[in-house]
């Protein structure tokens, strides 16, 4: 394959680009549900673009070239990707796809700077930014319990809510700064990559955007508290301020390029003059051919999802509209629900069922609620093969729930075993798994003879 034309060259690099996520349904189907949204991610809209734009302006840079070494890189991630698919392990795809992206490209096209930065920029639509949220949120307690104290208001702080005369305002997880701190790492990325060639000043550069990011949200708050103060909680900005704190990060991002304009003035220019390139059939075949076989579409062939090319946001349900105690499952495959009596006690028995089709689609998902709705959680027990939970309502009744989770054929009531099992039969490209819920409202003390039941209808 000959390319005479830097635009030719161009429009191959976006071909790979969208076959590279072509042959992923399920990272598609995770973005759509959790990057293309009007919140956290938000900026994920821009990024396709951005990302099409650095590779045009660097199309005369690129250079094509077959690495048998990135090839064997290549397979071993979509291995790795292979496995945390079946086992639901979401963000270890979330976390190596992109370097999975980038090594399929350095297959083909030889390493640099004006290939691996666009593509780098992948990571900041994939959504696992997420473990930042706790630590973001206590900095953002500390920034306004501190500045706060420099006023004539009186603030008393408890864990992540602060509390003034006037009301109780909570730093929640959208609060924490996450998308300030996200947005400032991938601006401070761009302005390296376009203007700065110096290391020292891309870290001053770097460093300066999310510390710059992480105050910014710590004033944002403050200022809500203080207009709530000044308000009496009447303003329309204490319930609603999404779009406040844009208009206090947006000066931000004009003193941070103004910044890059002082460190480096006149950044040099590396463009060349495009130069015909060739690319034989055979090392392109190959290439396509492994990376299919190893893909996710291949993952969902084999394990019988369909359809294959799935693209869709995952919907879950909202409500739970079982009339008897159940827990809240808002994604599964099957469910089984049942009554029976057994020594004149009523057992309300539920088993779902999964099939891995997507990340909500498990037993332990995070959004998953074990506890009926109306109770409250007073004890819990892990034993061998499940976890035992007393209840009790509003009302004084008691209750007790037992489930555990089955995968690889073991039954178990803790969350890392039932992890640990999913990996292993994830070797065998099986990611069905279970989960078992069984309910007794109590009338012995403290539940006990109930508890000696469920122990026995486990070893059932």
């Amino acid at each position: 394959m000959t390319i005479k034309r830097a635009e030719i060259l161009f429009t191959f690099i976006v071909l790979l680009l969208g076959y590279s996520l072509f042959i992923y349904p399920q990272v598609i189907s995770d973005w759509r549900t959790y990057s293309f949204d009007d919140g956290t991610y938000s900026h994920a809209y821009l990024m396709p673009f951005i990302i099409v734009t650095l590779l045009w302006q660097q199309r005369n840079n690129l250079e094509l070239r077959f690495h048998t070494g990135y090839l064997l890189a290549m397979l071993s991630v979509a291995a790795i990707l292979a496995v945390s698919i079946t086992a639901q392990q979401v963000s270890i795809l979330r976390l190596l796809f992109p370097l999975y992206v980038i090594l399929l490209f350095c297959t083909l096209v030889r390493p640099s700077l004006a290939l691996v930065v666009p593509l780098a920029l992948l990571w900041f639509i994939s959504p696992v930014w997420g473990s930042l949220t706790a630590p973001l949120q206590y900095i953002s307690v500390v920034i306004t319990k501190f500045i706060m104290q420099l006023t004539h208001i009186p603030v008393y702080v408890d864990g992540n809510f602060i509390q003034i005369p006037q009301g109780v305002f909570e730093i929640a997880e959208g609060c924490s700064g996450l998308r300030y701190f996200i947005v400032s790492l991938a601006l401070s990325t761009l302005l390296c990559h376009l203007h700065l060639r110096k290391l020292k000043n891309m870290l001053l550069l770097t460093f300066c955007a999310v510390i710059g990011a992480i105050l910014v949200n710590g004033v944002r708050i403050v200022l809500i508290i203080l207009i709530g103060y000044y308000s009496d909680m009447q303003s329309s900005i204490v319930k609603d301020h999404n779009m406040f704190g844009w208009f206090l990060y947006i000066p931000f991002i004009v003193v941070l390029f103004y910044l890059v304009g002082k460190l480096e003035p006149h950044p040099a220019s590396e463009d060349k003059p495009y130069a015909t390139q060739r690319l034989a059939a055979m090392p392109l075949a190959l290439v396509i051919g492994a990376s299919l076989l190893a893909s996710g579409i291949s993952i969902k062939l084999l394990m019988g999802q369909y359809p294959v090319l799935d693209f869709s946001p995952v919907e879950l349900t909202t409500t739970n509209k079982d009339q008897t105690p159940s827990p809240y499952i808002p994604a599964y495959s099957r469910k089984a629900h049942n009554v029976r009596h057994m020594s004149g006690v009523e057992v309300i028995d539920i088993s779902y069922q999964f099939d891995g089709r997507h990340d909500a689609n498990r037993a332990d998902y995070y959004l998953n609620n074990m506890i009926p709705q109306g109770w409250n959680k007073v004890s819990s027990d892990v034993t061998n093969n499940s976890r035992l939970i007393w209840l009790s309502d509003h009302s004084g009744n008691n209750a007790i729930l037992q489930y555990w989770y089955e995968a690889n054929g073991q039954k178990t009531g803790s969350v890392g075993v039932y992890k640990r099992n999913r990996i292993k039969q994830a070797l065998q490209l099986n990611a069905k798994s279970s989960l078992h819920w069984q309910f007794i409202r109590c009338s012995s003390l403290r539940c006990q003879d109930e508890a000696n039941l469920l122990r026995q209808l486990l070893n059932e």
